[in-house]
């Protein structure tokens, strides 16, 4: 059964037309085609960029374009940064806001954030603005999509990690080898819209101390919040 099924796979992928990826793709960009990249985890992963030795083998920021597909840098045009409304982290590493409470717990059920493959829970915190900041600097984000916004609905009161603490000194930039230091993170406090979110289409019918809450975050970063997801379903994406 395996053998026949490995033959019928092979089969499968004879009719596709091997080619010359970095030829194709900036050809297709000089049509003036448009063409979308996903990169791979997230920024404070990278093997150069991030959180070292707790990082992925490869680069996980928009540079990742030009070293894995061959486009050079001035061809991206747009930058789409992805983040949660809140945090999380797989595995060992510096986490500044992570929840070891009853509303980190809350996140994760909410959430689901558990692996996909090994169902190992994943770490959750508050939403860290300094590495927020950070990505966007080393990724030159142009604008942002916020997912699971609606994780938040039930919670009383918010944080918002807006600097960190080390040694006496606040920072307001990701130090280096942040692991080998304690961080303890700065925050700012906003309560809870307490209101399901889920099936709310448009960002004019959202709760006004969630609208206060978007406001706070696009005026820290400086980039643009485009949309807010609201739900898993592929129309449950708002636009700001």
């Amino acid at each position: 059964q395996w053998e026949e099924e490995f033959f019928e796979a092979v089969d499968f992928l004879r009719e596709f037309k091997v080619v010359n990826g970095e030829y194709f793709i900036n050809e297709k960009i000089a049509e003036g085609k448009r063409v979308l990249a996903e990169g791979a985890q997230g920024s404070m992963l990278d093997v150069d960029f991030g959180t070292f030795p707790f990082v992925t083998s490869s680069n996980t920021i928009s540079a990742g374009v030009c070293t894995g597909l061959g486009i050079p840098p001035q061809r991206i045009r747009e930058v789409i940064g992805i983040t949660k409304a809140y945090c999380t982290r797989v595995g060992s590493g510096p986490f500044p806001t992570e929840l070891l409470d009853e509303t980190g717990e809350a996140i994760r059920k909410a959430g689901n954030e558990f692996g996909a493959t090994t169902g190992r829970p994943r770490r959750c915190g508050w939403i860290d603005l300094v590495a927020l900041n950070f990505a966007n600097m080393i990724n030159g984000v142009t604008q942002i999509v916020m997912t699971k916004a609606d994780i938040l609905d039930s919670l009383d009161e918010l944080k918002v990690c807006k600097a960190y603490k080390a040694n006496g000194e606040e920072l307001n930039r990701v130090p280096f080898q942040m692991n080998r230091m304690q961080i303890d993170p700065v925050f700012e406090s906003f309560e809870g819209w307490k209101t399901d979110i889920s099936t709310t289409a448009s960002f004019n019918d959202m709760p006004q101390k969630m609208k206060t809450y978007i406001e706070y975050l696009q005026n820290f970063l400086k980039v643009p919040i485009r949309y807010i997801s609201n739900g898993p379903g592929r129309d449950q994406i708002v636009s700001v």
